[in-house]
């Protein structure tokens, strides 16, 4: 696993902390991948495939929303980003 989320996991974080900040860089990591994907797809004229990964990005953002809202109820902070 990279040795950003190893450290997370590592940290003297409290457990909430360390759930958040690993959820928020796994998502994020795959928020960017998905968008070079949508890049190369978007290059190479492939709109089935471009379709697909932009739903794909939407859900991804989607659930960051439904999780940032879960994070500020539970602990009446907003979530920052990384």
């Amino acid at each position: 696993m990279d040795p950003k989320f190893e450290a997370i996991l590592s940290s003297n974080l409290p457990e909430l902390e360390k759930l958040t900040h690993a959820y928020q860089f796994i998502l994020q990591e795959q928020i960017a991948y998905s968008r070079r994907e949508i890049e190369l797809q978007n290059a190479i004229g492939d709109e089935q495939a471009l379709v697909k990964e932009k739903i794909k990005l939407g859900v991804m953002q989607y659930t960051n929303d439904i999780f940032a809202f879960c994070y500020l109820r539970v602990t009446g902070r907003k979530l920052t980003s990384e």
